[in-house]
């Protein structure tokens, strides 16, 4: 997102706000300072472009598109009457705390490992105060649970019309596990909750344009890319776990509603937006 803020490719496309918060919570430890100092480096200006083209080309604007796309999607939720916001794996996203800021009215949650909240917690204490209506939850899956976390949080208020935020998570999660996940969503909630999400594409799919070498990327980090589903099979997915689909959306839906004129490069196509509504 700071990257390309800075590179104002697109203006207006990453808000001040969202730059301003970013910065402050990445300066508020020596990693988000070596990475902050990373943007100004020639070298690693230089070589975006080829990590890109190696993992996932276009990357950076489409980190850019997907928070604007869940933003949009979080705030139409809350004009529409969602008085709670759950965001699972929240990392350094701002979106909680720049919302909870402007809206007291909404309970604002953040789930994260302890590893990111103990790096993010101190940070955003260092640019506020912060309000009553922002929790920020820690949750290590290895040895916990969703359910007993998030329903034996008191801030966490289960009467409450809520929308779920899960950006860049269900693709590492095998089937399964996303089908526990959805329905641990919908049995937390004493009203049928919404969900923002994003899902990936099948290998080999017309849409599939990762790159390469990011199964040898993933694979350094301990991590894996467990499950990509087909634009088609989403709605009766999700219709097994009790939620229909408001709306998929593919980034060359989603590019339009935040960029006007041509693009400037390569929209990467793979990951794509789910908005859905738990039914009883």
């Amino acid at each position: 997102m700071l990257h390309i803020g800075r590179a104002n490719t697109y203006p207006g496309l990453v808000s001040a706000e969202t730059m301003e918060t970013g910065t402050k919570i990445l300066s508020a430890s020596p990693e988000g300072r070596r990475r902050i100092a990373q943007l100004s480096s020639p070298l690693m200006k230089a070589a975006v472009p080829l990590i890109e083209w190696a993992t996932l080309p276009g990357l950076t604007l489409h980190y850019a598109l997907r928070k604007r796309y869940i933003e949009a999607a979080v705030r139409a939720a809350m004009a529409e009457g969602v008085t709670q916001v759950v965001n699972l794996g929240a990392g350094f996203d701002t979106l909680a705390w720049r919302l909870h800021l402007a809206h007291p009215e909404v309970n604002f949650i953040e789930i994260d490992h302890p590893a990111t909240s103990g790096v993010k917690a101190p940070a955003l204490r260092q640019i506020g105060t912060m309000g009553d209506n922002l929790h920020l939850l820690e949750v290590d899956f290895t040895t916990q649970t969703l359910a007993d976390r998030l329903g034996g949080l008191s801030g966490f208020k289960a009467d409450r019309p809520t929308m779920f935020v899960c950006e860049g998570v269900i693709t590492y999660l095998t089937r399964d596990e996303a089908g526990v996940l959805l329905q641990t969503l919908n049995d937390l909630c004493a009203v049928p909750p919404r969900l923002v999400c994003t899902c990936v594409v099948p290998a080999g799919s017309p849409d599939d344009n990762i790159g390469p070498f990011l199964g040898i990327y993933l694979k350094l980090k301990g991590e894996a890319l467990k499950w990509r589903i087909a634009h088609e099979d989403v709605g009766p997915f999700f219709a097994e776990h009790n939620f229909d689909i408001d709306e998929i959306a593919s980034p060359t839906v989603i590019k339009p509603r935040f960029i006007e004129g041509p693009l400037k490069g390569t929209l990467h196509r793979s990951e794509y937006g789910v908005i859905a509504r738990g039914v009883v």
